[in-house]
């Protein structure tokens, strides 16, 4: 998940690349640094934590050959020794990675490899060192012997990077005499960008760029166009995550309004007999995945969905009259593209949706359904899970033959704002459940996943019908539930569950557009047809867990241990 930049030019590229880092953060935020050449000589420079503790530090510093990285750890804690960039054991090249290399430490004995961190990474960027020959053939050689993910760019004292991936995305663009490099186009310039396929190679020498296929030889690659619709929307807020809560209303009308006027459903290639759907994805966008199904069966199609990381390693029967769709916000979420490959590869009826115009789902899949959710750069998705929603819902109307919605809905619904006693309430309480049944268990999926990962509250989800088989047991006067209605016809089975939790103790808020739930505290949600409600009902829980996770002091748009693209698994 770390992000890499490169640069090669006539410009400051000490500050270029802390630039483009800058962007990647979402990436990762462990740590970071930059590696540069001068007079033959690689210098490097990291540190532990933002990119913005590295722009300090290289405010100085210049130079036209550099390399940098921001880190989200997987192998060796986070601390300087660990951060990238490495340095060889011979001090002749420094490495940046995104990736993980399996066989580290059997390379390491078998090749008897020095390191100084407790990375997979210098691993490998001393196994290259190894290799015998140019640069180029160094790293195509010592990619063989590993196993695993990989895009690395190293560095030469002599000037020369050569950069190469597997499974993880690398992307180079050149404006004039500078060469740019990067794990996404946005830390790119220029008009057009080249992207690396799994094994491929490139050395960038002299501001010079050629291209490699795994054996060593020159190949030819076509450039193709940067689209930057979705670069990053303006903060008006104090973090990311409320500016882009509050951005849904726009966002959603936007995404229907571009699907009405650019007829996008009509490119999609379907089965040519439609037996079933399958949604494949991970974390928030496996639980829209999981809307997206009850959506399409209430339709009449067959539809399940799937966490990317099972289905990858499942039985399921895969066959040419299913539509796979493939659900990510980034487009690169490494479980995600490996079970778009599985797929690809028996040349199954496959459909991407993304929020990002220039990622590797694209490139894989027949079909794309944008979401124009715009650029979300706070870890935990807010506004992109309600498009994601959003676009199922309407996919599901275009498969039934039925007309797009106006846009009535998307205008008129409101935010509910807490006061802060419920807010301080809640985060007081040692356990916290959320319960909801049919499309509200999914919402409460959501809301749970969303209060742990910026809060860091031990809470879960749970069927309201399954309390008795078990849960009931943690209920007492220490624990709070967080019911959410919004289906009429499961109203009066959740409200005989909540009178359960009330008898044990429990405290219990309801979350409804209903007037039924008087005995309870309520948060009350404008009232609109059914399948709009799970998006109106999962922004107050979106907004609960941003106001809890302000109130302990904790940045909601940099959670720990987390980052934005899952790059890998």
């Amino acid at each position: 998940m770390c992000g890499i930049c490169g640069y090669i030019g006539s410009s400051n590229g000490v500050k270029e690349v802390v630039r483009g880092l800058k962007i990647l953060e979402y990436r990762g935020y462990d740590s970071c640094g930059v590696a540069f050449v001068e007079n033959g000589k690689i210098d490097i420079v990291k540190t532990v934590g933002e990119v913005d503790n590295l722009k300090k530090l290289t405010k100085n510093m210049s130079a036209n050959v550099v390399i940098g990285h921001t880190r989200w750890a997987t192998h060796g804690g986070v601390n300087e020794r660990n951060a990238h960039p490495h340095l060889s054991t011979s001090g002749k090249l420094a490495m940046v990675h995104n990736g993980i290399i399996e066989n580290y430490k059997e390379l390491k004995e078998e090749f008897n490899l020095n390191s100084l961190s407790n990375t997979d990474s210098e691993v490998f960027l001393n196994l290259i060192d190894c290799e015998k020959g140019t640069l180029i053939n160094k790293v195509i050689n010592a990619s063989k012997k590993v196993q695993g993910t990989f895009a690395v760019l190293v560095l030469g004292s002599d000037g020369e990077m050569v950069l190469g991936k597997c499974e993880s995305p690398l992307y180079l663009s050149k404006v004039e005499n500078e060469v740019y490099i990067a794990s996404d186009v946005l830390a790119l310039k220029g008009e057009n960008y080249f992207a690396l396929n799994d094994h491929e190679f490139a050395s960038v020498k002299n501001r010079k760029i050629i291209f490699y296929n795994k054996n060593g030889e020159k190949i030819t690659k076509k450039s193709e166009k940067i689209e930057k619709n979705s670069d990053f929307s303006k903060i008006f807020y104090k973090t990311h995550m409320e500016s882009e809560i509050l951005e849904t209303k726009d966002v959603l009308n936007k995404t229907l309004k571009k699907y009405k006027e650019e007829n996008i459903f009509q490119n999609i290639k379907l089965p040519k007999k439609l037996n079933s759907i399958s949604l494949i994805a991970c974390g928030t966008a496996y639980h829209a995945s999981l809307m997206g199904a009850e959506f399409f069966k209430k339709v009449g199609v067959d539809a399940r969905a799937y966490l990317a990381s099972e289905f990858r390693y499942g039985r399921e029967l895969l066959n040419k009259n299913t539509l796979y769709i493939f659900v990510s916000q980034s487009g690169e979420t490494a479980d995600t593209i490996a079970s778009a490959k599985m797929v690809k590869e028996r040349n199954l009826p496959m459909l991407a949706l993304t929020n990002m115009e220039n990622c590797l789902l694209n490139r894989i899949c027949e079909n794309v359904l944008p979401t124009f959710a715009g650029r979300e750069i706070a870890v935990a998705s807010t506004k992109a899970y309600s498009c994601q929603v959003w676009s199922l819902y309407l996919f599901s109307l275009i498969l039934a033959n039925k007309s797009l919605p106006k846009e009535d809905f998307v205008k008129n619904f409101a935010f509910v704002n807490y006061d802060d006693k419920l807010v301080k309430e809640v985060a007081s309480y040692k356990k916290v459940f959320f319960v909801g049944r049919d499309l509200d268990y999914i919402t409460a999926m959501e809301a749970s996943l969303k209060l742990k990962e910026i809060s860091y509250i031990n809470c879960f989800a749970i069927a309201s019908g399954e309390l008795k088989h078990g849960t009931l047991a943690l209920i007492d006067s220490d624990a709070v539930v967080i019911a959410i209605c919004t289906q009429e016809k499961i109203k009066s089975k959740l409200k005989s569950n909540l009178e359960e939790i009330k008898a044990r103790g429990g405290k219990v808020i309801v979350v409804s557009q209903f007037d039924d739930f008087k005995d309870f505290s309520c948060v009350k949600l404008s009232k609109f047809d059914e399948l709009f409600m799970p998006i109106v009902s999962v922004i107050p829980m979106q907004f609960l867990a941003l106001k809890i996770c302000e109130l302990f002091g904790y940045n909601p748009d940099k959670p720990r241990n987390l980052a934005k693209s899952v790059t890998v698994e």
